[in-house]
C-alpha cells in the first residue's frame, strides 16, 4: 500500500535494486487520496516517480478514474510517457513492455 512519500520511495528502491525502469501499480495499492487532488497526494507520488524516471502504469477502475478533477488530470498523464491508467493488466505490461 502506498500511504505516503516514503512508501514511493520504497518502491523506486526496490526498481532500483532490481534494475527496472518500470512500475506497475494496482488500485488496491492506493489510497482514496491519490484520487483527491486536493490533497497533493497524487502529485507528490507522480512527481517522485519522474523524477526518478520510472515508467509507471496504474491499474484503476475506469469510473472511478474518470471522476472530476482526477478524470481531467488521467486524461493528461494517459498522452506522455511516464505515468497511464489502464483498466486491466494486459494492456498495462504492453505499454510498460514496448515503449
Amino acid at each position: 500500500m502506498i500511504q505516503t512519500e516514503s512508501d514511493a520511495l520504497d518502491l523506486i528502491a526496490a526498481c532500483g535494486e532490481n534494475e527496472t525502469s518500470n512500475l506497475l501499480i494496482h488500485a488496491e495499492n492506493l489510497p482514496e487520496a491519490f484520487y483527491d487532488l486536493r490533497t497533493g497526494f497524487a502529485g507528490a507520488i507522480l512527481l517522485k516517480f519522474s523524477n526518478y524516471r520510472l515508467r509507471v502504469a496504474a491499474i484503476l477502475d475506469p469510473v472511478k478514474s474518470s471522476r472530476g478533477r482526477f478524470g481531467e488530470m488521467a486524461l493528461e498523464t494517459n498522452r506522455g510517457n511516464q505515468f497511464r491508467i489502464f483498466p486491466d493488466v494486459e494492456s498495462a505490461e504492453t505499454w510498460l513492455l514496448h515503449p
